[in-house]
Formats: structure tokens, C-alpha cells, sequence
């Protein structure tokens, strides 16, 4: 029997955590360093490193790798990548995961061999936290990224479910019962839960957040008033964005252009958290202007002009939580919250707590010892309690998920097939119709609708409406006509949130057409 780990892979540092010999959670060391940035770095296509080091190269050299590639995770687009042998190619985000946890595991791995004896020491189970708010295909391209690093047994649970399964083994309660709200802002996400512990078990009662909305869209906010400072000081006119970036235009390199992005990403990175321990601060960086010319520029920045820039945004995460309050209490008979707990690295910003106790009067909110580490703990030990793991954790839909009309007066009409908030796993049955004779393919395009913060989303083309993969049903019988054949699809969301396909063609009498040929894969898997 080989180890578990709990992995919080986040969009800007990951943490993995184990159980020790003396049953104490503790986090494992990557290069010495128990937070590792989620950043990866290629000399060459076949060599590369992650974390600190990957993160300090990157600074120099910005082709040569990638940062923050959870954010994409379920994108088919692939990252330009030229590695310092020159010799460009490119990869999506899921099979930058693959790399960078296969190097987690490599590099852990042996620590574990040395505590625990080559039999025992081995990685055989992993627990990975997602948001909440992940789509199925997020989370299915996370789940393969792991298993094809060689955990046989992975299982993924949602961010805030493992910060509450940590802070009550924290408060060395076994069995108590409690409702918790866990207020998760990461780096890349913001997400809510509540979460209603009953003895041992943890069940999900309803989700909120945003999955656009996390601290690096902070930090954003801060480069640009850093940017746009640059530009006053220095007559320039450098976009924020690469896509409006020219060399011409703008007479510098796209190599000198990215280095000033990072620097100064770095250093509005840097702002942000350090504000959270002083009132004030000033930096120093370099930054390339036309002509090859490298200038010191200085920036001076306070806590009150940071929370001018960033309130309107923790506002938000306050009317989230508030709404999502409002749903357990109406929807779901919630009358009492007895813990808010803060999780992720973005909490540590005093305003969020300034904010929530304003917005939230009369409820407990408790600020853990280490955001950055309690998720991962969470994991951890849901990874040991793998026996116990799907009574433990109980989860929900965060979305809806379903189809939207291909044709008529509906055209582009969002249709419901898995509501938001429902337990999971699930199965949801449709029934298609063909379209002519003789098909040889049948393509079928499925949704997600965000419909907490948009719920007058109605068409695709709104906001709130997010296509996310196509399933191709190909080689059907030859011959089939369209009046005597129909397709049953069965949309299994499991236990994780990942979706799952399944197809069977039959008649007008609902028999079954037997079809050896016939082959069901989703668009995302084959590209």
C-alpha cells in the first residue's frame, strides 16, 4: 500500500500535504519550499523545471515558458512556447499540468521513500482540490492530468469542501455538527460554499462565486495604474495587452515588451501583498523604453490607494456571499451559519475581512493561521481517509449544465438538462432526433450556464452562457433513416463534477440498434 497526498494545484502556487509517521499534517518540499509557483520552464522540449526556479527564469526569458496555465486548463488552445535551444512548439494548458505534476511527483516522491520505505513511500493516492466553480471539462482535463502521471487512484474535490474538512480537524471536533460558509479567493477564482458537516460527513448545500474574478485580477488592476504611470512619465503608449502589442508601433522588442510585463506584474504582485502587512510602500524595477533603453522606474503605492482600486471587486465577493446566504436560507432551509471561513492567499487582504464584517454583521468569521496551506491539508486528509472519501464529501453541481435549440424560433436557447445544486453523481437522459438520412456523424454541442450571476442569461451568445466541449457520435449504421432512428444520450456529471457520455441509438419502439462501429468521444480529447 503506497501513500496519499493532498494537492491544491493553484494558478499561482501550489501546496502538496501529506499525513507524517507521527499522524501530523505536513507539507511536503519542493526544492525547499513548501509553496511552490505554478510556473514551468523549457530549456528544451524534453527539458524543463517548475516552481521557484522555473519562476525566476521566466522573469528573463518570457517565451520559454508559461505561468498561471490552470486558468486555461480547459481550453483546446496551445501556449507558443520557445525553449532556450531555440527550437519553438506548442502545448495546452492540460498537458502543462501533466508535466508540471509529474515533476511534483518525481520530486516529493523520494522525500516520502526516505520517511516511509520503499513499499509504503510510494505515491499510489491523490486527493486535488478544483473551484467549486470549475466546468466538467476543467475538471476531467485535471483528473487525466494526474492519472497520467501514474496516481492510480485520483480523486478531485472542490477547494472549499477541503478548506472546511481542515478547519474542523483544526477545531478536533469528530462529530460535531455545524454549517459552514468557506469564503475561498484564490489567485485565479473566487468561489463560496456552504457547507453542512454531520458527523464525520461534509455535504455541500450551495455554491457561488466567479471563476473570472480571483487576486490575480487584482493584481491586474494594480499593473495597470502601474502602466499607466509609465506611459505619463516616459511619452509612451504600450498597451496592457499583447494582442494590441507592435514592434513598429511601439519600438521596442516583443521580448523587451514582455519582460516589462513582468516586471511589472511582479512588482503590482508584490504591492498587493505586502500592503497587507504595512501601510505603505515603494519599489524599484527596470523597465526597456524605445531606443534599447533600460530606465529605473519607481513606484510608490498605500494601502488606501490600494483599496480604492480593488474595493468595488471585494464587494462583489461580499454580495456573492450574501446571495448565496440568501439561496441556503430561501432554497434550502439554512437558518444559521456558525463559521465564515477564510480560505485562499487573497484573504489575506485586510479589506476582505473589513468588508465581510461590515456586509455580514452577527457572524462568526474566523481567519485561519495559514490560508496558502489549508486547502491542501484538507486534501490530505481526505486522501487518507480514501475508504471513508465518498461518504466524507458530498458535492453539487455548481452550474447548469445542457444543450441550447440548433434550429427554429429558439435558435440559440439555453436548455436545462442538469439544474444547478444538484447532488452528485448524477444521470441525465435526452433523446436526439437525426436531422436527414444516411448520417454518418452526429455532433452535440453542451453548455454551462452560470445562473447565480447571470440569471437572465438566456442564448449562447450571452454572457453567463459558456460552450465547453462538443460530443462527436461518428460512424453510425449506413442506411439509417432519420424517421426510424433516434440517439439516447445519457450525461452522467460524477461524484468529482467531471461529465462522462453515454450514447445508444434506437428505434422508433425504443429498441436498441446494435452498432459495433460506433464511436463517442468528446472534441476536446481528440485535439
Amino acid at each position: 500500500m503506497g501513500k496519499e497526498i493532498g494537492i491544491d494545484l493553484g494558478t499561482t502556487n501550489t501546496v502538496v500535504s501529506y499525513v507524517n509517521k507521527k499522524g501530523k499534517l505536513r507539507q511536503l518540499r519542493y526544492d525547499g519550499k513548501e509553496i511552490i509557483p505554478s510556473v514551468i520552464y523549457f530549456q528544451s522540449k524534453s527539458e524543463y523545471f517548475i516552481g521557484d526556479k522555473a519562476r525566476k527564469f521566466l522573469k528573463e526569458n518570457p517565451q520559454a515558458g508559461v505561468a498561471n496555465f490552470k486558468s486555461t486548463i480547459g481550453s483546446t488552445e496551445r501556449h507558443e512556447i520557445t525553449p532556450e535551444d531555440g527550437k519553438p512548439f506548442r502545448l495546452r494548458s492540460k498537458d502543462i499540468a501533466k508535466l508540471f505534476l509529474g515533476k511534483i511527483s518525481n520530486g516529493i516522491e523520494n522525500k516520502l521513500i526516505k520517511e516511509f520505505g520503499a513499499a509504503e513511500g510510494v505515491i499510489d493516492r491523490a486527493v486535488i482540490t478544483v473551484p467549486a466553480n470549475f466546468s466538467s471539462t476543467e475538471k476531467s482535463n485535471t483528473r487525466n492530468a494526474a492519472r497520467d502521471v501514474g496516481f492510480s487512484d485520483v480523486k478531485l474535490t472542490a477547494e472549499p469542501t477541503a478548506a472546511a474538512v481542515a478547519y474542523e480537524d483544526s477545531q478536533g471536533e469528530e462529530n460535531s455538527d455545524a454549517v459552514i460558509l468557506v469564503y475561498d479567493f484564490g489567485g485565479g477564482t473566487f468561489d463560496v460554499s456552504i457547507i453542512r458537516r454531520r458527523g464525520g460527513a461534509f455535504e455541500e448545500i450551495t455554491t457561488g462565486g466567479d471563476k473570472h474574478l480571483g487576486g490575480n485580477t487584482l493584481t491586474n488592476i494594480i499593473a495597470q495604474e502601474i502602466l499607466n504611470k509609465i506611459n505619463d512619465d516616459y511619452g509612451v503608449e504600450f498597451p496592457f495587452d499583447e494582442e494590441d502589442f507592435d514592434e513598429d508601433e511601439h519600438g521596442i522588442s516583443l521580448t523587451n515588451y514582455k519582460l516589462n510585463m513582468n516586471s511589472i506584474w511582479d512588482t503590482a504582485n508584490l504591492i498587493k501583498e505586502n500592503l497587507s502587512d504595512t501601510e505603505n510602500i515603494s519599489m524599484n524595477f527596470n523597465i526597456f523604453l524605445p531606443g534599447d533603453k533600460a530606465e529605473l522606474m519607481e513606484v510608490e503605492f498605500d494601502r488606501a490607494e490600494l483599496e480604492n482600486y480593488i474595493g468595488k471587486y471585494i464587494e462583489r465577493t461580499a454580495d456573492i456571499t450574501f446571495q448565496t446566504i440568501q439561496r441556503a436560507k430561501n432554497e434550502y432551509g439554512i437558518e444559521q451559519i456558525n463559521q465564515i471561513v477564510l480560505a485562499g492567499g487573497s484573504s489575506n487582504i485586510p479589506l476582505v475581512k473589513e468588508t465581510l464584517e461590515r456586509r455580514l454583521k452577527n457572524q462568526d468569521i474566523v481567519f485561519c493561521d495559514d490560508v496558502s496551506t489549508l486547502i491542501s491539508r484538507g486534501a490530505a486528509i481526505l486522501a487518507q481517509r480514501h475508504a471513508e472519501f465518498e461518504s466524507m464529501s458530498k458535492a453539487v453541481t455548481a452550474m447548469q449544465m445542457g444543450i441550447v435549440a440548433t434550429e427554429g424560433v429558439h435558435f440559440g436557447k439555453f436548455q436545462v438538462i442538469i439544474p444547478e445544486d444538484t447532488p452528485l453523481p448524477c444521470t441525465k437522459k435526452r433523446t436526439f432526433y437525426l436531422s436527414s438520412d444516411n448520417l454518418k456523424k452526429f455532433e452535440i454541442k453542451y453548455y454551462e450556464r452560470d445562473i447565480k450571476n447571470y440569471p437572465r442569461a438566456l442564448f449562447s451568445r450571452d454572457d453567463g452562457i459558456e460552450e465547453i466541449d462538443t460530443v462527436i457520435i461518428d460512424n453510425l449504421p449506413p442506411n439509417l433513416k432519420a424517421s426510424d432512428a433516434q440517439i439516447e444520450v445519457a450525461f452522467i456529471a460524477q461524484k468529482d463534477g467531471s461529465l462522462d457520455i453515454g450514447v445508444e441509438l434506437v428505434d422508433s419502439a425504443g429498441n436498441k440498434i446494435k452498432s459495433e462501429k460506433l464511436s463517442v468521444n468528446k472534441k476536446s480529447d481528440l485535439e
